[in-house]
């Protein structure tokens, strides 16, 4: 009995504890060496396919915004009627703003879109001036066909 001792020993130390029982694959020797395995990148799935169609998407809407000239921009804020507005000091000594703009409540940090010639412009709230005119920054101009286009495709 002895005699069999170190030959099951060593069969034990050179199974993978990681191999299932009956693993009849390629029985590698396991040893304190790392061993690293460079492999190829794997071919491109629909998954990749879809995020680069979004991302074409995105860089065509980018190239879209640059195209609508200032003037545009400017002929879509005239659209915007500002009918009120409101500044909320509370115990700390912040000021909160709000605006009535075209029939709904904005406040800071809030998001307005407008259709205006065929483009859905798109500007974030900032708040109040010292003169009290408000202060939106511009964010996007989206083409409107384009987005017509993409809903009739589906």
């Amino acid at each position: 009995m002895n005699a069999m001792l170190p030959l099951l020993l060593a069969a034990v130390a050179v199974r993978n504890p990681f191999w299932p029982i009956g693993y009849e694959g390629v029985k590698e020797e396991i040893s304190s060496e790392p061993k690293v395995e460079i492999r190829a990148p794997a071919a491109e799935t629909d998954d990749t396919a879809t995020a680069g169609a979004v991302a074409q998407a995105a860089e065509q809407a980018a190239r879209a915004a640059q195209m609508v000239s200032p003037r545009s921009w400017a002929e879509a804020r005239k659209t915007l009627r500002i009918s009120g507005t409101t500044t909320v000091t509370d115990a700390k000594g912040r000021k909160r703003h709000s605006a009535i703009i075209n029939g709904l409540t904005y406040g800071d940090g809030d998001l307005i879109s407008i259709n205006h010639e065929g483009h859905r412009f798109t500007w974030r709230v900032q708040g109040l001036t010292e003169g009290a005119t408000l202060r939106l920054i511009r964010l996007r101009a989206k083409d409107i066909d384009d987005d017509m286009k993409g809903d009739s495709d589906k």
